[in-house]
């Protein structure tokens, strides 16, 4: 029998992980999503009263794209009848940002790993203004989701499902030209488009999607979001391990998995962004964290790449805690090959020395009315990921 560290046993799996984009796959294809169900991020709603407005619409928006109800109050009437199945996108390898929603209809971005098993899935970055992501009904959201899961996604799954985009060339080069690939992922964004340009030659019409390209500077957002939680969940099943495999936050809640008990979820109260409101939307207040995009942080980027994304750590330098280029040794497993860089949280390190990740986030207001307000970012400790309600 193995003396190896179950910690070390589990980062080996993590770090034998290929990813590849292999396509685009619509939610109701996966196992036990084919009903009316609607993912979003984070850990489970106790009941429809403690689900944030910002998430609420969302979720009528999704219902309206699927036609399950032809107005707002009908939509939100089966949400809290509970004639919709509202839960957690992670339960199913699913990664949705912020207040975004997912539905059946939903095309999601697919990552596998060329080396072995496994499978992660995110809906496509929506673009910049009609995003569920920001938790605002809009009329005219409905029919953007339709373009995407109706022209956008076929048009990306015919140039990948013959040949799969391998992403750890793409993620290193963006890195290089200081993407975080959190809150910046404007190099990664341009990289993923022009590949995709490239293998379409012109041989399609694409205006509109070049268009929409062109201005969705966070576009690969949600292809390292897929990428982070294929890489998270190959080590889910180590005996012992306390490297997390699982984390995000709905708003009211932030909750976690380990290694060593991944069917395990930790929830404790979501922690408060730290950052600025922009001056157009002086007077607005953001919800606690939100969104799945943390595992992205967790795994390494994000918040624990400022020594090298340097303009943003500029940025956001009022809102920083000291130390912070050296701070993600503190709690990181090793260097990844995928990144060339350390990685992977261990949360027994965290609690040892009660420092955490830094999770960068947008700030999405509260009242569901105005959107993304602000920028900032979650400076988690050892509270944040103490073993808290288990289900």
């Amino acid at each position: 029998m193995s003396n190896e560290n179950p910690n070390a046993i589990a980062f080996s799996r993590m770090n034998a992980v290929r990813p590849v984009w292999t396509g685009m796959r619509r939610l109701s294809s996966l196992p036990g999503l084919s009903g009316r169900i609607i993912l979003h991020a984070g850990p489970k709603f106790r009941d429809f009263s403690s689900i944030p407005v910002p998430v609420r619409n969302s979720l009528i928006s999704i219902i309206l794209r699927e036609k399950w109800a032809e107005n707002v109050e009908s939509a939100e009437m089966l949400v809290q009848d509970g004639s919709i199945s509202v839960e957690p996108a992670q339960e199913y390898n699913v990664y949705v940002p912020l207040a975004g929603a997912a539905g059946p209809s939903t095309m999601l971005i697919e990552v596998r790993d060329e080396a072995g098993d496994g499978a992660a899935y995110s809906p496509l970055n929506e673009g910049m203004e009609l995003c569920t992501r920001l938790g605002i009904l809009h009329p005219d959201l409905p029919a953007h989701l339709e373009w995407l899961d109706g022209v956008l996604a076929p048009w990306i799954d015919g140039l990948l499902t013959e040949r799969p985009l391998p992403l750890g060339p793409v993620l290193r080069e963006a890195i290089a030209q200081q993407d975080d690939c959190h809150s910046c992922t404007v190099a990664g964004s341009r990289l993923l488009a022009a590949a995709l340009l490239d293998r379409d030659g012109g041989r399609s019409n694409t205006s509109a999607i070049e268009a929409f390209l062109d201005g969705a500077p966070a576009f690969a957002l949600n292809v390292w979001m897929a990428m982070c939680g294929l890489v998270a969940r190959a080590a889910a099943g180590v005996p012992g391990s306390t490297l997390v495999v699982n984390a995000g936050g709905n708003g009211v809640q932030f909750g976690f998995r380990l290694a060593g008990d991944a069917s395990r979820w930790h929830v404790n109260p979501a922690p408060r962004i730290h950052g600025t409101v922009e001056p157009r939307f002086a007077g607005a207040e953001g919800l606690p964290a939100l969104g799945d995009s943390a595992i992205v942080d967790v795994m390494g980027l994000g918040g624990q790449l400022l020594d090298q994304a340097v303009p943003v750590r500029e940025a956001l330098a009022a809102h920083l805690p000291a130390g912070i280029t050296e701070r993600p040794r503190k709690f990181l497993s090793g260097t990844l090959d995928l990144f060339g860089r350390l990685a992977a949280t261990d949360c027994s390190a965290v609690l040892g020395s009660s420092i955490g990740p830094v999770i960068l986030l947008g700030m999405i207001d509260r009242l569901g009315e105005r959107g993304r307000v602000g920028g900032g970012c979650v400076v988690t400790t050892g509270p944040d990921w103490a073993p808290g309600y288990a289900r």
